[in-house]
């Protein structure tokens, strides 16, 4: 009996207690809730010597020069993986500071938001902004920075980095950031489709249901965006039709029946192929490139002669230089500008001269470009 009511006492004194502590943890739950929101005002208020010394160092280190540069990196580009890849850039934006260009790196958040990043810079008087991703991470930056002073620099980490390509820049970052370092500035044209501006060509028809499918393919998220690219190629030139389209160009209207067409402001297509040969990064002209139809030999003869910078892209192949055209159809062609697409037509498409500054190699093409380099910028003051 005895030991029934030592047990039952004991229950009570230990139920007592764990009400006890539920009511402290409860009363140090609400003093954590209350002290939260004013400790979040006092860290963005304060000075930053009382966050703490490391943190403070770092906004010293920071703040003490106004970044020049801007790297802009995509993380989904074909190269850039998590910390590695945002580790890396961290390690060339201190290396550029080291040789006199104080960097920043600043991290997309949504589509478009590298066009947000590249107007700020250029709002802000940077001198240059470093694309770091693959040509459409590029187009977007160009959006921000045409017909500003501040120059194009990039660090190809995409999937084919066709513009990279064109010029010359090396692929590996450790090569590329020395022609940022090193590199000539050269002012070069755009093209715009509509309001969109574009740095290496527009597609319309093939290649760009190509791109459409690409980008609306699963193995792009699985990070084998360039398996559907050439499979879808292989498919395509098996089953795409020809469609009939109306071409305006200086009052002038006719109709072709075209299987792609290409409006180019530079020369290399998909990194690999070149159809626009005449084209000159820097002459105010667009080159424009008309393929007709024709069988399944026709068509990978075509492009073998473009793989392999023929002379001649065979018959039924139209080749004219212009500065605006617009182009309608019947069907809602998709197009493509710098392998995104952007819309269907009808669109009208047109050349904005020497609306852009990009750092290029010293031997970058000759025949790409019929103007000098600019000359070096001044360094800035002490």
């Amino acid at each position: 009996m005895s030991l029934l009511v030592h047990t039952g006492r004991l229950t009570v004194v230990a139920v007592r207690w764990r009400r006890r502590y539920q009511l402290v943890r409860q009363e140090l739950r609400v003093v954590r809730l209350r002290l939260q929101m004013p400790w979040r005002i006092a860290y963005y208020v304060l000075p930053a010597g009382l966050r703490g010394r490391r943190k403070h160092e770092a906004a010293t280190d920071a703040q003490a020069v106004a970044p020049r540069a801007r790297i802009i990196v995509n993380r989904t580009s074909g190269s850039v993986h998590g910390a590695f890849g945002l580790n890396e850039l961290a390690e060339t934006a201190k290396w550029l500071g080291a040789h006199g260009i104080p960097a920043e790196v600043r991290e997309t958040a949504y589509a478009g938001h590298a066009e947000v990043l590249a107007r700020e810079a250029a709002r802000a008087g940077m001198d240059l902004v470093i694309a770091a991703g693959g040509d459409g991470t590029v187009n977007s930056v160009v959006q921000g920075l045409a017909g500003t002073q501040t120059a194009l620099a990039v660090l190809p980490m995409g999937t084919v980095n066709v513009w990279a390509r064109e010029v010359g820049i090396p692929l590996p970052a450790a090569l590329a950031r020395e022609v940022v370092l090193n590199g000539v500035r050269r002012r070069v044209d755009l093209g715009r489709a509509g309001s969109r501006y574009f740095l290496l060509m527009a597609g319309i028809g093939f290649d760009a249901e190509v791109a459409r499918l690409v980008e609306r393919g699963p193995l792009k998220r699985l990070g084998m965006k360039l398996v559907n690219y050439l499979a879808t190629t292989g498919r395509l030139t098996v089953t795409h039709q020809p469609t009939k389209v109306w071409m305006r160009t200086e009052g002038h209207r006719r109709s072709v029946n075209a299987l792609m067409i290409l409006i180019g402001n530079t020369r290399l297509y998909g990194g690999a192929m070149t159809f626009a040969k005449q084209a000159v990064a820097d002459d105010g002209w667009l080159d424009l490139v008309i393929m007709g139809n024709g069988s399944v030999l026709y068509r990978a003869g075509l492009f073998l002669r473009a793989a392999f910078s023929r002379t001649s892209l065979g018959p039924r192949v139209r080749y004219a230089r212009c500065r605006t055209v617009r182009f309608e159809s019947n069907t809602p062609l998709p197009v493509q500008v710098d392998g995104e697409v952007i819309g269907t037509l009808p669109m009208t498409f047109s050349v904005a001269p020497l609306a852009l500054t990009v750092i290029v190699p010293k031997d970058a093409p000759a025949e790409l470009f019929s103007r000098p380099p600019l000359a070096a910028p001044a360094a800035p003051e002490a």
